[in-house]
């Protein structure tokens, strides 16, 4: 019995293809669990620091709760306070990686995978709303305290104030680069799809 052509040229073109052309494009399970426990670890690493960041933050704007001279003062530090516990909040709720369960197949765990690049690169691109913004009322509130307490001192609070709006349009900008960095590497995740 002979082969119908149509098998014959489907034959012809498969051993025709280079040894592991598919393989090298692929993406081995293995190499997902890596990205996801790299992923895992450097998103652990930044919430810890964020969340001693925090624990500072707290311990210096309490401690200015009580020194402060004036009302105004204590309620830009208490400010400050309830603002630093809502982003650790946030943080906690929102930027936490999941870990990758170790039963799923390939497709399912590049899924997982990706979901998780996914909440990372969000969080990145929505800083403004719920990392920064949040301190603009405590700011502003310390800096009227500071301009209340020390009229002659003015321009030192209007250089405070615009040290502050730079290092906050700074953290900004630092987040959307990352968040780009985070999407190119679920661009990659999509073409092994």
């Amino acid at each position: 019995m002979t082969t119908p052509p149509h098998d014959r040229d489907l034959q012809a073109l498969w051993q025709s293809q280079p040894p592991g052309e598919d393989a090298g494009s692929a993406i081995a399970l293995s190499e997902v669990r890596q990205m996801a426990r790299r992923l895992e670890h450097r998103v652990a690493r930044r919430n810890r620091r964020e969340y001693v960041a925090a624990a500072v933050v707290v311990a210096v704007m309490a401690w200015q709760m009580f020194a402060m001279p004036s009302v105004t003062l204590r309620v830009g530090a208490g400010l400050t306070i309830a603002a630093t516990i809502a982003v650790a909040y946030m943080l906690h709720l929102w930027g936490s990686a999941r870990t990758l369960p170790s039963d799923l197949a390939l497709t399912s765990a590049l899924e997982f995978h990706r979901v998780q690049l996914e909440r990372q690169r969000d969080l990145l691109r929505s800083v403004w709303w719920w990392y920064l913004l949040p301190f603009v009322p405590g700011v502003l509130v310390l800096a009227i305290g500071h301009a209340l307490a020390r009229p002659e001192r003015t321009s030192g609070t209007i250089a405070w104030g615009v040290g502050m709006l730079l290092i906050m349009v700074g953290g900004y900008a630092l987040n959307r680069r990352k968040a780009a960095q985070i999407q190119q590497r679920i661009d990659r995740l999509k073409e092994n799809v």
